[in-house]
């Protein structure tokens, strides 16, 4: 009769709590359908040189935001946008550091913020066209999943691909003169 409690209340807690996932790739990337425009000079020429600051998940404990899958799924973004360079010389060099990853602890709904610092440089001249840390919050509320470290791992899926997009409007507003690179700020 103990082992049969014993196995139900496993069971029942496997179910309810779970084993924590890293963020997802196929979840965190941003596709062709976004609505955003670059300059030609853009095109076909970001190689992504380092990716940093990420924590690899226990799954014991939380979700989080690994390296690895992060720089994958900022590839696949500029891929699928053709930013991403296509050759073995680059024009510009973009490493991304996961600053902080800010995370409830528990709670019903679950708002991450990923703060990323962005800096894309030109490879030619070592010249830096942009340094930049953004901040993006997501919240995946309990109507997305029953389970907290499910709704964990949305969040922090949620909060990467919020950040990427933003990244990515912000390399949308460079205007490429190799005289002279700026940011073009939208009215």
């Amino acid at each position: 009769m103990n082992l049969l409690k014993i196995s139900t209340i496993i069971l029942a807690g496997s179910l309810l709590f779970g084993c924590a996932s890293p963020a997802k790739v196929e979840n965190m990337k941003v596709d062709e359908s976004v609505n955003m425009s670059f300059d030609e000079g853009l095109t076909s020429s970001i190689e992504v040189n380092k990716v940093g600051g990420g924590e690899d998940t226990n799954p014991m404990w939380t979700s989080e935001i690994g390296n690895k899958e992060f720089e994958a799924a900022l590839k696949s973004s500029l891929k699928s946008l053709y930013l991403l360079s296509d050759n073995s010389l680059p024009t510009y060099e973009l490493s991304a550091s996961l600053m902080e990853v800010e995370q409830p602890t528990f709670g019903l709904d679950m708002e991450v913020t990923s703060s990323i610092r962005y800096v894309l440089v030109e490879k030619s001249s070592n010249k830096i066209i942009l340094d930049e840390v953004i901040k993006a919050p997501y919240t995946a509320t309990f109507g997305d999943a029953f389970s907290g470290v499910e709704r964990l791992r949305m969040a922090n899926e949620g909060s990467a691909k919020t950040n990427i997009t933003n990244f990515l409007d912000k390399l949308s507003m460079l205007k490429i003169d190799k005289s002279n690179i700026e940011l073009i700020t939208k009215l």
